[in-house]
Formats: C-alpha cells, structure tokens, sequence
C-alpha cells in the first residue's frame, strides 16, 4: 500500500544556478523564480510532499569526455551560492550522498510523512549518485513526480529516466521547467523525447 503517492520532485533552484551574477547561471533562469514559488505553493495546499535534489559540490564537477568536461566551480557546500533561492526555501531536511542505514532512512521517511521537505543532496548531474532516494521512494511507495527546475535537458532527464526505471509516472509542471540549448541537445527536443516515453504536462493555473 502507498503510504504517499505523489511527489513534487525540485531539481536544483539554487543561487548559483537561478540568480543573476550566479556562478554557473542558467540564462534567463532568474526571471522563474515567481513560477517555481506558485508551483511549491500549488501542491502545498494540495498536501503533496515537496521533495527534490540539490548540488552540493565538494570540487569542480567535471563529466569527462563531455562537454561538461570543465564545468565552472558552482554550488560548493556550504556556500551562499550553493543555497536555494529563497522563493523554494522551507522547513528542509537534507539527505547526504552517502549510504544511509535502514534504521536512518526509516527515521528520515519518519520527517516525510509528518510534512518535512526533503531534499538529496548530489555531486553528479544524476541523482541516482544519491542512494538514498530510491529505497525511500519504494518504501513510500510513490507512484507519481511532478517536475519543476533546471535543466530540462540535463538534470531533470536525468531523474525522469531514473523515476521511469521505477515505474513511476513523470510529469512536467508548465512554465515550471527550464532548459538550455547546447549544438547537440535542445530542451525541446529532449522534451518531445519525454513526452515519447509517457511524460505528460501538468498545468498549475
């Protein structure tokens, strides 16, 4: 039995990702902050647990061969750039990257289930660098995820294959998800791919 069945999952509205003058700012990304609020807003009233990702770097995140090979030092742990923007900050419990133990993972599914926000905290563009999520989501046992963040192309791709893997079924919150354009990727293109695969949009207003 679902103990919760859906999830607002936030990938990474950070100051370094989202604020003018940001370390690795998405361009135009600043100019979201008002829709990522409504949409934290909308599924609070819906009492729909806000969960999602953060980076939380160590070093300078590098994929090599890439051409995220030499990415600008961002979202340091423990900096202010590595902070949410204040419009997706609350009442939040942070899950490391490392191994949590079953006792330790019960007592964070614990926080959750009495409203807690929880957010996973990661050193790679996937999330599935954090082990933690997945045994939480299946003892949970979610069954939906609603999306909203950046980018759609790299790190909430990223979760949707990871969620689909699961057997849960994703969904863009509109207006909510922000991409960027690279010579061999679009957002759009990325997206029409999700929308292949079973991904539907959902509409706050």
């Amino acid at each position: 039995m679902s103990k919760i069945s859906k999830v607002l999952w936030d990938v990474d509205t950070q100051n370094d990702l989202i604020l003018k003058g940001g370390e690795f700012a998405v361009p135009k990304a600043y100019l979201m902050v008002n829709k990522f609020e409504q949409a934290i807003k909308h599924f609070e009233k819906l009492e729909i647990p806000i969960m999602g990702v953060l980076d939380a770097h160590i070093s300078r995140e590098s994929v090599p061969g890439t051409r995220d090979e030499k990415l600008p030092l961002h979202c340091i742990k423990g900096t202010v750039g590595q902070q949410k923007i204040k419009q997706t900050q609350g009442d939040i419990l942070y899950v490391s990257d490392h191994q949590y133990t079953p006792e330790t993972l019960a007592a964070v599914e614990k926080e959750v289930l009495k409203g807690k926000r929880i957010y996973f905290e990661k050193q790679q563009q996937c999330q599935s660098s954090n082990p933690n999520i997945r045994p939480l989501f299946e003892s949970l046992g979610v069954k939906e995820v609603y999306f909203i963040g950046l980018l759609t192309n790299v790190c909430i791709r990223f979760a949707d294959k990871f969620f689909k893997s699961m057997g849960i079924k994703t969904y863009l919150v509109a207006g909510a998800v922000k991409g960027n354009d690279f010579p061999d990727q679009t957002e759009q293109s990325v997206i029409a791919e999700m929308l292949r695969e079973g991904t539907e949009f959902y509409n706050i207003s």
